[in-house]
């Protein structure tokens, strides 16, 4: 059996050890780059490297969830990627640590960051699933991929004006989903 392109998610669905090599094989890159940006500031390599092996770890457990083709299994490694290293983050955040802070520079998080961090990952999937798919291209590009506004557009073929009007709209909705004022 030849794990392709073509073929590696009815195998890594499959549970298959092989197709598990190619995903890693395939995303390793990019699965490093969005924990490393999560998990940078901890300074810690073996923490990253433990990120990536959940992630992978998680996407192969999880695999039979996962319903779309080739291109898309790249947002939803990269969702999961994101959610584990936020995961990571949580737990971190849990054990006392003392802060040096350095010329007074502290960082401030935005409110799409704290909303992030304060929702679980179930949770968060769950209410994402709930929005149109454009929405949650958007939110996945701009939040786990960190794309600026201007580029999920042109990626979109959608305006700006467009793309920030659906991030305000969906992050309202987001909130709504979350306090059970919306139930579908």
């Amino acid at each position: 059996m030849r794990i392709t392109k073509e073929n590696f998610i009815k195998h890594f669905k499959r549970g298959k050890e092989a197709a598990l090599e190619y995903v890693i094989d395939e995303y390793a890159g990019l699965v490093k780059a969005i924990v490393y940006n999560s998990l940078q500031s901890y300074n810690d390599p073996h923490l990253i490297e433990e990120g990536v092996s959940d992630t992978f770890m998680g996407a192969f457990e999880n695999a039979k969830q996962f319903n779309g083709e080739p291109e898309d299994f790249r947002k939803w490694i990269c969702t999961i990627a994101k959610f584990k290293a936020i995961d990571k983050k949580r737990s971190l955040a849990k054990t006392p640590v003392a802060a040096v802070i350095n010329d007074h520079q502290l960082e401030v998080k935005s409110a799409e960051d704290e909303f992030l961090i304060q929702s679980s990952t179930e949770e968060l999937l769950s209410m994402m699933a709930k929005l149109p798919q454009v929405d949650r291209d958007i939110f996945t590009m701009k939040y786990f991929l960190n794309m600026r506004n201007d580029e999920i557009a042109k990626q979109l073929g959608l305006t700006k004006a467009s793309v920030d009007n659906r991030l305000y709209r969906g992050k309202k909705r987001l909130q709504q989903f979350r306090m059970g004022g919306i139930l579908t």
